[in-house]
């Protein structure tokens, strides 16, 4: 709950410690989808599985992006335990896997068929 009474808004969460233009694709395939995010600059080491995680937990729509210093990206869902196929990339992403894999997230919110993401 907010200040006031108001309860948060419904978010995906995207905990990043990667560079602007992974977040702004991975932003940018939520928003095609038409979920809300915010986005969480983080100065750790964690791994993107970690990040995801925790992103995945604070979410109100229990469901966390998570980039790493080193451009991996996962997504989880709160009640979903570890690296789901088609929800994570395995080395720094390129512009249209981290696209997809934010294209993913969100249809974990909306309840539709995900995305082929390359490994």
């Amino acid at each position: 709950m907010l200040k006031g009474g108001q309860p948060e808004p419904p978010v995906i969460v995207v905990m990043s410690c990667g560079a602007d233009a992974v977040v702004n694709e991975v932003l940018a395939g939520i928003e095609e989808e038409g979920v809300p995010a915010v986005v969480e600059h983080r100065r750790d080491d964690q791994d993107a599985h970690a990040l995801a995680r925790l992103a995945a937990q604070v979410s109100t729509l229990e469901v966390g992006v998570g980039i790493d210093a080193l451009g991996r990206i996962s997504v989880a869902h709160q009640k979903v335990t570890g690296a789901t196929p088609g929800l994570f990339s395995g080395a720094a992403a390129p512009a249209e896997v981290a696209r997809a894999l934010g294209h993913n997230a969100a249809r974990i919110v909306v309840g539709v068929p995900l995305r082929a993401v390359a490994p």
